[in-house]
């Protein structure tokens, strides 16, 4: 109590004595015994002579006039001293103000009106209610022999008991009366007796008839009976309350980790509502997993566990929105404030609730945690503080309270906290208790306050063997008796009421001592030991099952309104995080900006004009600009659901729609990629002049960042470290740069994954493959010069390489072929070309330029003749004049097109066609200009003028750079069908992530 304060008090005492003819020895007394219980020895003259001051001299005989009314000028001055200490104190601190004031009253019995005026006023300043005001005056009233006529008062003799405990166990004689007062809006406990015995609180001796506060974790003990703790006191009166009912049984757990090594043995607990259950043990005993058990994270091994009587891992629907879960680490989003953490938790659990009303509920819960002024503060990282430790561990407890489920289970809420703020946690959770919750939470190194505040208490060892379940004060002395150490049945210190939690480890690990007085290392009783040890003095009980169903609040909302909140939250916490925003906006114009800028080359150095036609880099731009697009996408999604986890791990217990978390997630980031497309694309593209085809280059660009962006999405699901997805992401990435097409030619490949006339396999899983052939492809016949001449081009090209190279290769093979039959010489070095023969003319037939050949059918090894032969001749040297005149004939059409427009149309020719493009499309510098093989001829040129053949209605698998696709027996433009194959690429990869595959392949691979 602060010296201001207690100055205040003894003025407010002196008041009150001074009335009705002035102040009695007993009254004097009283306020010097107050005095030496706040103060050190040296300190209580100094306000003993204030209040005696202020009091005036002592009398012998009381004034009995108690009709006036204090004096004015005293009754403002009262009203003065109310205010100051109702500014200062909370709540708690202003009931026991009032209880002291009552008690000096009571030290001479004078209620006089002058007296209780003064206590009314008190009582009014300082906010009390009526109904508590008058157990309070009941309370202090009481003498050996009443009877309290208030429910808020308890009275424990032989004949009646609180808790429904035997007489056996609270032994207390016909004339030993004990009453216990609570205050319920500020949950204290007051107690006072009229005992013969001596009766001790928390091993202080209680003077009778004298008022004392039970603090929490307190014990109170009697000579000739076994204490009664606090959280005893605590459960009748919540009983009186009408809680819903809840039963939380667990029976034979047992967990096995793989490679059979044992995580818990054989736990057994029964716990209901109103409880505050802790569980300790030293690291590994299993306290994390016996949680995760409890609240269905995991399932066990064995055993069951139940709520209400419901198998939680068999019927969990039944118990959707019973449970709430605060893991160790934060739920919080760092980069929204603690009012926006709360509203979209808030808003996730109640479809029903408007805007306005999740507000109230929001600042309401953020005023009972005392953070409603910080509600506007980032939340930020435990790296980079902005609010508290403490204050976070509140606010990630508020995420699940703002619910109300009706069982809490946190991992260790007070890790990494200090004292005090480790105390105001825990002082939470036990007002949850008083709610009728039941909270479950595992507790590591408690101090003695915190460990008294649990009503009960789990110990594990190692091995998970449960060494004790019980009252938190007892357990000292079960492990003390077992250990039969001097006064075990002493719990706490008899001095100060302190409780050490470390002493019962001490005594669990105690090692053999040798002859030398050292250690040995081996332990004096082993963990199966202890536990036997426990069973056999506490066995496991049939549990009471509550039947009715688990309460629960869970309202959660539709799956199109959890889409929106999600994508709400995601977005806040993005433009909340300037940095993220500022790279997120610069980083695609930046890097387009220097990759176009870079490679701007002019051909003449002599000449400082840019022609487009002549930079040899466009091929290259076509290329880094998707492999910007990819990496762009992978790197924004990488850590997406990686860095929710946690959060998607609380999330689990309200049985959230998996398919609105993530639509929205990937609404989110295709945003992202279709803004850093445009931004990209324009600088880039303008940088270079690239003329029309803006379209063609975003589209590309968003569809490979799309796609990248779903590849980063199912690597952050699958992968459990940062550092292991910055690590995969490389290893993606190489493969599709080298698979692409544009790095190496796919018929140079090795033979192993190589094919010929088609992509290999491997590529077409590649989605840059389809983004760089669809880019290529559109700018080498759709830009604004090759789409008015390609069809020439393409006509004139196919016609020349029939003519020129692929009937030429075939009348050689008929010339070999003939030259086989003729000298017999058949054999592996002179094979004759019959199917070759056959295929092409069949070949030559289909196309539909001129009639189909005759003697197909006598095209075979048996009878093939020279008369045959002849035949054959004839018709390839006809199909190659024909072939001829459509060369010669399409040359010549656009000769005239070109004549007749030529100014115009050099002016486009430089502006939109590309010499180092065209090379490359049409494989200018290929040696091998045809293949032979499978007794075809593959054609190994000019593959951007080559129509794939038609074959199966889903064969779609081409040649590279295929000015067109095949599907259900149509052809169609490569640039929309291959980006189509990627989107569909895309959808899979949602499809993926939604079942979680990637992440099942890799725990699998990682477990053998």
């Amino acid at each position: 109590m602060s010296e201001e304060i207690l100055k205040a008090l003894m003025q407010l005492f002196a008041l009150i004595v001074k009335q009705d003819g002035g102040m009695l020895s007993n009254e004097r007394e009283y306020v010097l015994n107050f005095l030496k219980k706040q103060l050190s020895p040296g300190s209580v003259p100094e306000y003993l002579e204030l209040f005696d001051t202020n009091a005036g001299p002592l009398t012998n005989i009381a004034d009995e006039n108690d009709n006036e009314p204090p004096s004015v000028k005293d009754s403002v001055k009262i009203f003065s001293i109310c205010k100051k200490i109702n500014r200062t104190l909370n709540q708690s601190q202003k009931v026991v103000v009032l209880m002291r004031l009552y008690e000096l009253i009571d030290s001479d019995k004078r209620y006089t009106l002058q007296r209780m005026n003064i206590v009314n006023t008190v009582a009014e300043v300082f906010k009390i209610v009526k109904d508590e005001f008058t157990s309070i005056d009941i309370f202090v009233k009481l003498g050996a022999v009443s009877e309290p006529e208030h429910p808020s008062i308890l009275k424990l003799d032989n004949a009646s008991t609180c808790f429904d405990c035997s007489e056996e166990e609270i032994e207390l004689s016909r004339d030993n009366n004990i009453f216990i007062l609570w205050i319920a809006s500020v949950d204290l406990y007051f107690i006072k007796h009229f005992s013969s015995s001596q009766l001790f609180l928390n091993g202080l001796l209680l003077l009778p008839g004298k008022v004392y506060t039970i603090a929490k974790g307190s014990s109170l003990r009697y000579q000739q009976g076994k204490p009664i703790y606090y959280s005893d006191i605590a459960s009748h009166f919540l009983a009186t309350k009408d809680f819903n009912k809840i039963s939380l049984v667990a029976q034979n757990l047992k967990y096995i980790f793989p490679g059979n090594n044992i995580g818990l043995n054989d736990i057994n607990l029964n716990e209901s509502e109103g409880t505050l259950l802790g569980i300790m043990g030293s690291s590994g005993s299993g306290k994390t997993t016996l949680l995760n058990l409890l609240s269905g994270i995991s399932q066990p091994s064995s055993g069951t566990v139940r709520i209400n009587g419901i198998d939680i891992n068999n019927t969990n629907q039944s118990i959707e929105g019973v449970i709430g879960y605060v893991p160790q680490d934060d739920l919080l989003i760092e980069d929204l404030t603690i009012f926006q953490n709360l509203f979209f938790a808030a808003g996730l659990c109640f479809k029903d609730k408007s805007k306005s009303e999740l507000t109230r509920l929001v600042d309401n819960s953020l005023n009972s945690l005392g953070l409603f002024e910080k509600r506007d503060l980032k939340v930020g990282s435990p790296m980079t503080k902005i609010i508290s430790g403490g204050q976070r561990k509140r606010l990630n407890i508020a995420l699940e309270l703002i619910r109300e489920p009706s069982i809490m289970f946190l991992d260790e809420p007070t890790s990494g906290l200090s004292s005090r703020d480790s105390e105001n946690v825990i002082d939470l959770l036990r007002e949850l208790t008083f709610k009728g919750k039941l909270i479950v939470t595992v507790i590591h190194q408690p101090s003695s306050e915190i460990f008294k505040m649990f009503d009960r208490m789990l110990i594990l060892d190692q091995g998970g063997e449960m060494v004790y379940y019980g009252n938190p004060i007892e357990a000292l002395v079960h492990f003390k008796t077992l250990d039969a150490q001097i006064e075990s049945s002493v719990g706490e210190c008899p001095t100060c009421g302190n409780i050490n939690p470390e002493t019962i480890f001490n005594i669990i690990e105690t090692e053999v001592v040798d002859e030398f007085g050292r250690y040995t290392g081996k332990r004096k009783m082993s963990p199966e030991n202890w536990a036997r040890e426990f069973k056999e003095l506490y066995p496991p009980e049939e549990p009471e099952e509550v039947k009715d169903p688990p309460p629960s609040n869970l309202n959660v909302p539709s799956p199109l309104k959890q889409l929106r909140l999600f994508a709400q939250r995601d977005i806040l916490s993005k433009i909340s995080n300037r940095q993220y925003v500022i790279l997120t906006l610069l980083e695609a114009p930046v890097l387009g900006f220097m990759l176009s800028y870079i490679i701007k080359y002019i051909a003449d150095p002599s000449s400082r004009t840019y022609i487009f036609r002549e930079n040899e880099n466009i091929p290259i731009y076509i290329f880094m600009s998707l492999i910007v697009a990819l990496f762009l996408g992978l790197i924004t999604s990488a850590e997406e659901i990686f860095k929710d986890r946690r959060i998607l791990k609380r999330e689990r217990f309200l049985h959230l729609n998996r398919s609105s978390y993530l639509l929205a997630k990937i609404a989110v980031l295709l945003f992202i990629s279709a803004l850093q497309a445009f931004l990209f694309v324009a600088i880039a593209n303008s940088v270079l002049e690239i003329k029309s085809l803006f379209f063609q280059y975003w589209l590309a660009f968003f569809t490979t960042a799309s796609c990248a962006s779903l590849i980063g999405l199912n690597i952050s699901a699958a992968f459990n470290s940062a550092i292991t997805i910055y690590i995969v992401v490389p290893m993606v990435m190489i493969p599709m740069m080298v698979l692409s097409g544009a790095m190496f030619p796919f018929d140079k490949l090795n033979r192993t994954i190589g094919s010929v006339g088609k992509v290999p396999v491997i590529a077409e899983i590649m989605p840059t493959k389809w983004t760089y052939e669809a880019l290529m492809v559109t700018q080498a016949k759709d830009n604004d010069y090759d789409k008015l001449v390609y069809q020439y081009d393409k006509e004139s090209s196919q016609a020349d390489f029939y003519a020129s190279r692929r009937l030429m290769s075939l009348e050689d093979a008929l010339e070999v072929t003939v030259r086989a039959y003729r000298n017999k010489e058949l054999s592996e070095d002179y094979p004759a070309k019959t199917s070759l023969i056959k295929n092409e003319i069949e070949h030559l037939g289909s196309l539909n330029i001129f009639e189909p050949f005759e003697s197909l059918d006598k095209i075979n090894p048996v009878d093939f003749n020279h008369l045959l032969a002849e035949d054959i001749g004839e018709y390839i040297q006809n199909a190659i004049s024909n072939f001829n005149i459509i060369a010669n004939s399409a040359e010549i059409r656009k000769d005239i097109f070109i004549n007749s427009n030529r100014e115009a149309l050099d002016i486009v020719f430089d502006n939109s066609h590309n010499q180092k493009l065209e090379e490359i499309v049409k494989k200018v510098y290929e040696q091998n200009k045809i293949l032979e093989y499978k007794d075809r001829f593959i054609q190994n040129v000019n593959p951007i003028y080559l129509d794939p053949e038609i074959a199966g209605p889903l064969s779609f698998r081409t040649h590279f750079l295929a000015p067109r696709k095949q599907i259900f027996g149509q052809l169609v433009d490569t640039f929309m069908f291959n980006i189509s194959i990627v989107w569909i690429m895309t959808i899979s990869l949602y499809i993926l992530l939604y079942f979680n595959g990637l992440e099942i392949i890799v725990n699998r691979l990682s477990r053998k």
